[in-house]
């Protein structure tokens, strides 16, 4: 009895032996994969708060401190948290600007021993750290930097979740500019002279800054011209415009940088150019006049509308823009920054102008100014071979676009160099690029940092676990990279952020801060944007290359074919239309006026300042509000139903018909009445209808007399169809040619009768008609009473005695 109760004991406490243990394990693997294997349960979060400097110069001191905090971000309770620095090679190449951001951290050693910040850090909690580490040293650990360069920096985490083991949990990573080395600090002022290290300023970087001044679209869509008061999607450009908000940022930054008493010798405002968006422009302008805003998730417009509250900040904004686009460089982006490779894949001519040729006219008109001409802004997208098409049907132009990366050279692995040096691509295209990491980098300032479609998808970085401290030091580190490599060529170097760039107040000054430092320190000199254009026109045509086949991108980020397709079905109707339409004298609106907006919204739906994954649905939004409003303008013009029936009372009665025109514009129209056999109609040829009604006669000719049906329709002068076609019932009173026959038989049968009459009086002959008549003076007598005998009739064939 004993023994079994002894086994019955023994099994269960052996197996919960086996559950403990495998419950201690598990959880052991799992903060190992945290520091960046997909799917792993994160247990702690870095996040870097502070980097001094941000940028090493020869002047700085000899040490860098990094501060930030660590966040228990798990389930469960972390003991021994611990922090360190450490660090990578010199970036040496334009890809390592993003490879060291994310994916391995083999290539980071440490430069100190963990520093414990928390023994015991609760769900929840967070700890302050700050590392202090001297650039360079004899005597303690340091940074090991003694050369000028961009490194990369990591600060790694590592703890002991509760069930698990002690584990690498996080890490923080950012790059480091060093414009120059400082000295050590502990030598004498003659000694620490010497020990500087400066850069190398013999080559330096032709640089050219394209500031941007844009946003997502948001005049509503399906809104034609002549609508007042403008309507907006939303109320969120009011805030952007105000004191303080992005676009308000944007311009007062750079109306500081470039101002006379900071730039007293105008380099910085000779290396900057004002990259406009002619669709913000358009917007803020209609806003000057008050407007309104959707009040609903709609936007459509049909929605519900309230007062918008920018009116008096767009005001103010649009004339400190003029004032600054008097004293610098300004150049527009395509309309809307519509994505010129799905706009090739639309091939409406017409839009294609309006977005390239026709921004310029746009920003000139609005600011007063004779903005930059001869390149094509692309800030987003790649430079694709449908896109070069589409540019050179426009004309010569220089395309400023994102070079080429692969995400490795073909022959040696190593990683890729970004090409920028100037190409051509057909006689009218050529192209400046700029560095897509370098562009991917400003991207990634701000609140909300995203990636450009134009990058590989092989140098994503996790943006959105970055600080925003780590991802400035990222876009300044990669600002500077170019100028501190003497043996990176070409020796240029365009800037070109997103145009809907999302910064704030310190990532601005930050960016203009380090092109100022570049231009001082000689590492680069100012290049206007045209010199850009010079340099891209004087390729020689004979050093043209083909046209890219397969360009590396943002799958996501391309168009559907069906908005392709239905943008370019509802352009071509719209064009349609447009070619009807005329001036009305009354208002001065034209057609092209009326219908600018519709067209303006097939761009808008086109434009690569929506997020990718975004960007289809979207699209289809704009795109069904345009063709319902195309639809209800084609419907606006109609012929009036009567109703009942027509009676033409002879064969050549009018008929008569009422057409109405509810646009506010005049339109050329034509009818097309399809008559039964027997009815001609005369062809009115084109007819300008006004807006209102106008009553109408059309000239008919019918050869029959009975009812029939009509059909009558409405088309405009070059054949589109008109509202909805009307059936009349029209009934004829006329006899058509049988009647003309049988009058004239009739006449012709009294003439001979009459001339037979006469030809036989004037024989003195009676007239076989009249044999079988009684005499008319006997008629008379028999009906007179005063006549006692009434003589006997003379019947035919007596003689009456004379």
């Amino acid at each position: 009895m004993t023994g079994r109760r002894g086994n019955g004991t023994v099994l269960p406490r052996l197996l919960a032996v086996l559950a403990l243990l495998a419950l201690i394990a598990a959880p052991a693997v799992s903060p190992h994969a945290a520091a960046g294997e997909p799917g792993a349960m994160p247990f702690l979060q870095v996040h870097i708060d502070e980097v001094t400097p941000e940028v090493v110069t020869t002047t700085s001191e000899p040490v860098v401190t990094v501060a930030g905090t660590v966040r228990n971000v798990g389930d469960r309770e972390v003991r021994d948290v611990m922090v360190r620095l450490e660090r990578a090679p010199a970036v040496a190449s334009s890809a390592g600007l993003r490879t060291n951001l994310g994916g391995e951290n083999s290539q980071f050693e440490p430069v100190a021993e963990f520093t414990t910040v928390s023994t015991d850090l609760q769900r929840g909690q967070d700890v302050a750290f700050r590392l202090t580490v001297p650039l360079r040293s004899q005597q303690v650990p340091s940074l090991g930097i003694d050369q000028p360069g961009v490194y990369p920096l990591l600060v790694n985490a590592n703890g002991t979740p509760d069930y698990g083991a002690p584990a690498r949990l996080d890490d923080a990573r950012f790059l480091l500019p060093i414009i120059g080395v400082p000295p050590e600090g502990s030598e004498s002022a003659a000694d620490a002279l010497a020990d500087v290290v400066a850069p190398d300023t013999s080559k330096p970087v032709g640089l050219t800054v394209l500031w941007p001044l844009g946003d997502q679209p948001r005049l509503a869509p399906g809104v034609p011209g002549g609508t007042t008061p403008v309507r907006l999607v939303d109320d969120g450009l009011a805030a952007e415009l105000a004191p303080g908000g992005r676009l308000d940022v944007l311009l007062s930054s750079v109306d500081f940088a470039t101002n006379p008493t900071v730039d007293p010798g105008g380099q910085v405002r000779g290396a900057l150019c004002l990259a406009v968006d002619p669709a913000l422009l358009v917007t803020v302008n209609a806003m000057t006049a008050g407007y309104v805003v959707n009040d609903g998730p709609d936007i459509g417009p049909a929605t519900p509308t309230r007062p918008g509250t920018g009116q008096e900040a767009a005001v103010n904004w649009l004339n400190r823009l003029k004032a600054l686009a008097q004293r610098m460089c300004v150049a527009p982006t395509n309309y809307a920054q519509a994505d010129l490779d799905a706009l090739a894949r639309v091939n409406d001519p017409g839009l294609s102008a309006i977005a390239t040729n026709g921004a310029g006219d746009i920003v000139d008109q609005i600011l007063g100014i004779t903005s930059t001409r001869g390149a094509t802004l692309i800030a987003d997208g790649p430079l694709t071979g449908p896109a070069i098409g589409l540019l050179g049907a426009q004309g010569p132009t220089v395309a400023i676009a994102a070079a080429d990366l692969p995400a490795e050279n073909s022959t040696d692995g190593e990683p890729a160099m970004a090409d920028v040096a100037p190409v051509r691509y057909t006689p009218e295209v050529a192209a400046a690029p700029f560095d897509p990491t370098v562009g991917a980098a400003l991207a990634g300032l701000g609140a909300d940092p995203w990636t450009p479609s134009y990058l590989d998808p092989a140098f994503d970085v996790p943006l959105q676990h970055d600080s925003p401290v780590a991802r400035r030091q990222d876009a300044v580190a990669a600002l500077l990279w170019r100028g501190l490599q003497p043996d990176a060529e070409p020796r240029t170097q365009i800037l070109m952020p997103p145009v809907d760039w999302r910064v704030d107040a310190a990532d601005a000054e930050a960016v203009l801060s380090a092109v100022a430092t570049s231009i001082r320190a000689e590492l680069a000199t100012p290049r206007p944007l045209t010199a850009v254009i010079a340099a891209g026109r004087a390729v020689p045509q004979q050093d043209s290359r083909p046209l890219p086949e397969q360009v590396t991108g943002n799958p996501n980020a391309r168009f559907d074919d069906g908005v392709v397709s239905g943008i370019a079905r509802t352009t071509g109707r719209l064009w349609g239309l447009t070619a009807a339409l005329t001036t009305d004298e009354r208002t001065g609106l034209t057609g092209i006026q009326y219908t600018a907006p519709l067209r303006e919204d097939m761009l808008r739906a086109l434009s690569q300042s929506v997020p990718p994954d975004a960007r289809n649905g979207l699209a289809s939004m704009r795109l069904n509000a345009t063709s319902a409003m195309v639809d209800d303008m084609f419907n606006a013009v109609t012929i009036v139903n009567p109703g009942g029936a027509y009676t033409l009372a002879t064969e050549r009665s009018p008929l008569p018909l009422a057409l109405r025109n509810d646009l506010p514009v005049p339109i050329r129209v034509r009818l097309q009445v399809d008559a039964p056999p027997g009815m001609s109609v005369t062809d009115m040829g084109v007819i300008e209808l006004p807006p209102g009604f106008l009553p109408l006669q059309v000239p008919v000719e019918v050869h029959f007399t009975q009812r029939v049906a009509v059909d009558v329709a409405l088309r405009t002068a070059d054949g589109l169809p008109l509202g909805e076609p009307v059936r009349l019932s029209v009934h004829s009173n006329a006899y058509g040619k049988v009647l003309f026959f049988i009058t004239l038989s009739v006449g012709a049968v009294l003439v001979l009768l009459a001339g037979r009459r006469l030809w036989h009086r004037f024989r003195g002959q009676p007239d076989r008609a009249d044999l079988d008549r009684p005499d008319p003076l006997d008629v008379a007598l028999a009906h007179t009473d005063e006549a006692p005998d009434k003589p006997a009739p003379i019947h035919s064939g007596e003689e009456r005695e004379s």
